[in-house]
């Protein structure tokens, strides 16, 4: 059996928002050596969530997770997401292929954001002691 991971964004037309994913992608390799590790973008750029799925079937997968790199359960993981799945099941009845939930509110996420404060209260502080 042949695991694959696509890893979905909504996709900028800035390229280094972008670059995102394609970091995340690289560290998912290297922390899930024995899966396939794609990217697909909702819109705006490619390669599309289709494509992405696509390659994993080139590549011999056999379980696609879907994998939003989204905060929460709106349209694009609740309808389309489930729509690029259903389509993709449709040409390739064979692959196992599901949607994981999106990072949502997790106490992770909150301990993250809690860093994040703290980064900019900090360059808050230092921009006001140099104007």
């Amino acid at each position: 059996m042949t695991s694959a991971i696509l890893l979905v964004a909504h996709g900028s037309r800035r390229p280094e928002a972008n670059a995102d994913l394609y970091q995340l992608a690289e560290l998912f390799k290297t922390q899930r050596p024995d899966s396939l590790v794609e990217i697909g973008f909702l819109e705006l750029t490619e390669p599309t969530i289709p494509d992405g799925l696509s390659k994993c079937a080139e590549r011999g997968a056999t379980s696609i997770a879907i994998l939003p790199y989204f905060l929460s359960q709106g349209a694009h993981v609740a309808e389309d997401l489930i729509n690029f799945r259903d389509q993709f099941q449709e040409q390739f009845p064979k692959i196992e292929c599901y949607v994981c939930p999106p990072i949502g509110l997790h106490s992770k996420l909150v301990e993250l954001m809690m860093i994040r404060l703290d980064e900019g209260t900090q360059t808050h502080h230092q921009q006001q002691k140099t104007s």
